[in-house]
C-alpha cells in the first residue's frame, strides 16, 4: 500500500514560475497538499486529479535524494519492480547538472528492469527540484476534460475561461452533488458541474444571457436548468454555490446590488464561491459568512480577479 507521504501532486505554473492562488487552492482541495513554489504538493489522495484544472499530475514518490548522483545511487540498489517502464523528465528549477535526455538515460540504466519507452506498463518521472531530486511513478493525470467546453457555440467578452471554471467547481466538489450560480451569464460554470457529474442549477436576470446558457448546456448534452430571475430573489438551494458576480458589466448598478444580493443567496447553499474584480470580503462577513479564505487569481494581463471561498454553517 502507498504511503501518505509517498503521493504527490505536480501543479501547472503561471508565467512567472509562481503558484498562482487559486491553483494552489485546487490542489489543496482535490489532493489534501499545498504545492510549494515549484507546484510540487505532498498528498493524501491523488484520485481526484483526472477532474483537475491546474493539478496535472498524480504520482506515487519511489526515490528521493539531495543530488542526482545520489539519487542514481539509490536507484541502483532498490529492489523495484517495474518491467516495462518509461521514464521522462520535468526540470521545475534550477540548472540540471546533465541535459535532459542524458539524465532520463542515467535513470533508466540504473533502474534493474527492462525498459519499453513504445508501451510503457509504468511510466516515470524523473524531477529535478531547487534542493532536491525524485523518481516518481505516475499513478494519474489531469483529463482536462474541461477544454471541449472553450467550444461552446454561446459566449461573450466577460465569459469565464473554461479552465478558470473548473477550478472553482473543484473547490466545492467534491463532497458537493448539487450546485447553484445565481449569476450563471452563457453557464462556463454550469458546464463544468454538468461534466463532472453536479445537478447544476442556473438563474440570470438577463434573458439574452438566459437563453445562452441553455443553448451551450444543450450543445453539450447537458440539461438546461437556467432560470430567468433575480439572484436576490431566486430560491433555488444546493449543497454549494457558484458564481461569477458581474462585476465586468454594468459595474456601478452590480456594485450597489452586492450587499442585498448576498443577504438573500447566503441562504442558498452552505458553502459559497464568489468571483470578483475587487475583494468582498467585510460584504461576505456582514452577510453571515465565515471562515473566509480570498485567492487570486493573476492573469497574464495583469488583472486579478479575487475567489471568495465562504461557509455559512
Amino acid at each position: 500500500m502507498t504511503e501518505e507521504s509517498d503521493l504527490i501532486a505536480v501543479c501547472v505554473r503561471t508565467r512567472s514560475n509562481e503558484i498562482n492562488e487559486l491553483i494552489a487552492a485546487e490542489c489543496e482541495h482535490l489532493t489534501g497538499g499545498r504545492p510549494d513554489a515549484d507546484g510540487v504538493a505532498l498528498c493524501r489522495s491523488v484520485e481526484s486529479i483526472p477532474q483537475a484544472a491546474y493539478v496535472r499530475t498524480g504520482l506515487r514518490r519511489l526515490a528521493q535524494a539531495p543530488t542526482f548522483a545520489d539519487l542514481l545511487e539509490m536507484l541502483r540498489h532498490m529492489p523495484l519492480k517495474l518491467d516495462n517502464f518509461r521514464v521522462d523528465a520535468l526540470y521545475l528549477s534550477g540548472r540540471f547538472p546533465v541535459p535532459q535526455q542524458e539524465a532520463v538515460v542515467l535513470a533508466a540504466d540504473a533502474i534493474h528492469c527492462r525498459a519499453n519507452v513504445a508501451n510503457p506498463q509504468h511510466r516515470l518521472l524523473l524531477v529535478a527540484q531547487r534542493h532536491t531530486f525524485w523518481l516518481g511513478e505516475i499513478l494519474t493525470e489531469a483529463t482536462q476534460s474541461y477544454a471541449a467546453h472553450t467550444a461552446k457555440p454561446c459566449h461573450v467578452s466577460v465569459s469565464l475561461e473554461a479552465r478558470v471554471a473548473r477550478a472553482l467547481v473543484n473547490l466545492v466538489a467534491p463532497p458537493a452533488q448539487t450546485l447553484v450560480d445565481p449569476c450563471c451569464g452563457t453557464g462556463s460554470i454550469l458546464l463544468e458541474a454538468n461534466a463532472l457529474g453536479l445537478t447544476a442549477y442556473g438563474a440570470d436576470s438577463n434573458p439574452r444571457m438566459v437563453r445562452m446558457a441553455q443553448r451551450n448546456l444543450l450543445h453539450f448534452g447537458y440539461a438546461p436548468r437556467v432560470t430567468l430571475a433575480d439572484a436576490r430573489e431566486w430560491s433555488q438551494t444546493a449543497e454549494a454555490l457558484v458564481t461569477d458576480l458581474p462585476y465586468g458589466r454594468q459595474l456601478a448598478s452590480a456594485e450597489a446590488t452586492i450587499p442585498a444580493l448576498l443577504a438573500h443567496t447566503v441562504r442558498l447553499a452552505p458553502i459559497a464561491v464568489y468571483v470578483t474584480g475587487d475583494s468582498i470580503y467585510e460584504k461576505l462577513a456582514a452577510a453571515g459568512y465565515h471562515d473566509i479564505a480570498v485567492y487570486r487569481l493573476v492573469k497574464p494581463n495583469g488583472f486579478t480577479r479575487y475567489v471568495h471561498y465562504a461557509q455559512n454553517v
